[in-house]
């Protein structure tokens, strides 16, 4: 809604047609809709059996003045969510000076110790910074089981985001990846006319989306592609986009490449 407050029949819709149309994999995070997110997920999630659909939501330290802050947020996040335990949890947003909190409070080991406890199944984090950064990251921190990067066709080759270069640095560690903005914030479903033509002219029954989800998950390693939707027919355009998936062929990659060219000469 435009204040900002989650339209809760509308958004339970949503996620109810999503989980029956296959998609078991369902994100959100502590400051999400100023807070109204975890317990909105809650509700909805309440309804169904539990071991139908994984979990996953963040530790924003940014949030946090000390450990005991942390485990009084994780300790919320579970009554939030009403659940026995998460399944995929994220150190939210690290890179640059963001990550000296995760160190400073010993977030690292204490998300361990929740997953010991079987609190948490799965332990990663989101990262925003270069590549050299994120190789030291999980030189420092091998027990992270997955990372989430922003990669899309646009940022693949970009300086700031480094798409390729962090992805290939998660390759090397042998840590899995899940994909957030492989729309770019929806500016590949609706690109700039001459990034349009280039695509319209290789594949005119193609949606332009499509593009832009099948390169990332056309990348090996991956454990799921996230794609934020707000309304019924973008989910439909991505569900069909990722029921007949098939990665992009040679040629395909090649358009995409003419593509990225256009969007970077703009």
């Amino acid at each position: 809604t435009p204040e900002g407050a989650i339209d809760e029949p509308r958004a339970e819709a949503l996620l109810n047609a999503a989980r029956d149309a296959g998609v078991n994999y369902f994100d959100t995070a502590y400051p999400y809709h100023g807070g109204q997110s975890e317990p909105f997920v809650g509700r909805v999630i309440a309804k169904w059996p539990r071991e139908s659909f994984y979990l996953a939501t963040k530790m924003p330290l940014w949030q946090c003045g000390s450990l005991e802050e942390a485990q009084h947020i994780f300790e919320e996040q579970l009554r939030r969510l009403g659940v026995e335990y998460i399944d995929f949890y994220l150190l939210h947003n690290c890179g640059d000076d963001r990550t000296q909190a995760f160190d400073k409070f010993g977030i690292w080991d204490y998300a361990l110790e929740m997953k010991e406890k079987g609190l948490l199944k799965h332990v990663g984090f989101s990262f925003h910074d270069k590549a050299d950064v994120l190789d030291e990251l999980l030189t420092k921190h091998p027990e992270m089981e997955f990372v989430q990067l922003q990669i899309n066709y646009a940022d693949w080759e970009d300086d700031n985001v480094q798409s390729r270069r962090c992805y290939e640095v998660a390759r090397k560690h042998n840590k899995p990846v899940i994909i957030m903005e492989p729309v770019k914030g929806g500016l590949l479903a609706n690109p700039p006319e001459t990034v349009a033509q280039v695509l319209k002219a290789a594949a005119p029954e193609k949606d332009l989306p499509s593009w832009a989800l099948r390169f990332a998950a056309s990348l090996e390693g991956i454990i799921t592609v996230l794609s934020g939707m707000s309304t019924l027919e973008q989910m439909e355009q991505n569900l069909a986009t990722m029921k007949e998936f098939s990665p992009l062929s040679a040629q395909e990659q090649a358009v995409v490449a003419q593509a990225r060219e256009a969007l970077a000469s703009l």
